[in-house]
């Protein structure tokens, strides 16, 4: 073999002895620059680790005063533990597993005041009771006697009212006893409503006692002045049914027919015939079935047209639909026989009239009160 044949194996053999040296520090730097970490000797019962040696300046920085970073946040708020200050990689050093949610919750605390019994004042619609509170209730109805009993809170019918309601038509509506209303929602004579007034329908909790202490109740449309009571219309009077009439009485209020003409039909328990359909026509006149005072005339009540409802007590009512033309008005008194009205035509384009009674509110069959014929 030449020289340089020579030659060449003997550097070549000097690179491979090289390379054999440096392979163990081209490994450490390997692992210092890349995190890697020695796999355990499989014959070894512990980590043993040695912290990597680094220069600052030129000079290496001891192990120990390495201290873990500063957390933007060091006491976390779950539990309350001040931040580790043990050199990072030191036998102190412990790594806990968290429980990471869907996202960051947060912890809110709020200091309330305890809660005190207190009767507070009431709005209108609302039972007088004690009530558990901290804070202010809204003031209640000046209007409201303060002898009055309470009365349960409302179930959350509620009837908004409108331009010439009384409070007969809204409670002829809801089938329930005018005094029940004017209780339940603290009103106090004279009684006035006014529209766009919210009234609780609710009569759950009145008692009889109360509902017979109400005075007796004027029949006022929304916002408009009491009207005075007692008058006859001559138009009434002049027009009164004449001749022998049969009567009864019922309840302590004699009854007669308010109209001359066959039965149409008869009251129903559970369907909507609320009272009796008698036949007529057109301009037939109708009279008041027994005395009492106009409490409401007018057309707000959905399918009764032109309506009359007179108040013969406390406790009973009348009510005559789908008049063509009305002779009285609220506040006027009629005796039995008086002509109120004049017979209209009903839904099914039938001339006739409809009749009902209600007792405390609730509808009755009137041929229970009317006599026989």
């Amino acid at each position: 073999m030449d020289v340089v044949g020579q030659g060449f194996l003997s550097v070549n053999g000097f690179l491979k002895t090289a390379r054999l040296a440096l392979c163990p520090f081209i490994l450490v730097l390997s692992a210092c620059g890349g995190g890697y970490q020695a796999p355990l000797d499989d014959r070894s019962s512990s980590l043993e680790r040695v912290a990597p040696l680094i220069m600052v300046d030129g000079q290496p920085l001891p192990s120990s005063s390495r201290s873990a970073p500063a957390t933007s946040n060091p006491t976390p708020a779950s539990t309350g533990n001040t931040a580790s200050t043990a050199p990072v990689g030191s036998a102190a050093t412990v790594v806990r597993p968290v429980a990471v949610g869907s996202g960051i919750s947060r912890a809110v605390t709020r200091n309330e005041a305890p809660a005190q019994a207190s009767v507070e004042p009431t709005p209108a619609n609302q039972s007088q009771t004690p009530v558990a509170s901290s804070g202010t209730a809204p003031a209640g109805n000046s209007s409201g006697a303060a002898s009055r009993p309470p009365v349960a809170p409302s179930s959350g019918a509620v009837h908004v009212v409108a331009q010439g309601d009384t409070l007969y038509s809204i409670a002829f509506t809801h089938n329930i006893d005018v005094r029940s209303l004017a209780l339940v929602n603290d009103l106090a004579a004279p009684y006035t409503i006014f529209p766009g007034q919210r009234l609780n329908l609710s009569a759950a909790g009145v008692s009889a006692a109360a509902i017979n202490a109400v005075p007796q109740i004027p029949a006022a449309p929304a916002g408009e002045a009491t009207p005075a009571m007692g008058q006859r219309p001559q138009a009434a009077i002049d027009a009164r049914r004449t001749g022998s009439v049969s009567t009864r009485q019922v309840e302590g209020v004699n009854w007669q027919w308010p109209a001359d003409g066959r039965l149409l039909s008869t009251f129903s328990e559970s369907g909507a015939a609320r009272g009796i359909d008698i036949a007529g026509t057109q301009g037939q006149a109708v009279f008041a079935a027994a005395d009492g005072d106009v409490v409401y005339a007018g057309r707000g009540i959905p399918g009764a047209g032109n309506l009359l409802i007179l108040r013969h007590s406390e406790r009973h009512l009348s009510a005559y639909m789908h008049n063509s033309s009305m002779l009285v008005a609220e506040g006027d008194r009629v005796q039995a026989g008086d002509k109120v009205a004049e017979i209209g035509t009903g839904p099914n384009g039938r001339d006739l009239l409809h009749f009902e009674v209600r007792v405390d509110g609730k509808p009755v069959d009137p041929v229970r009160y009317l006599p026989n014929r």
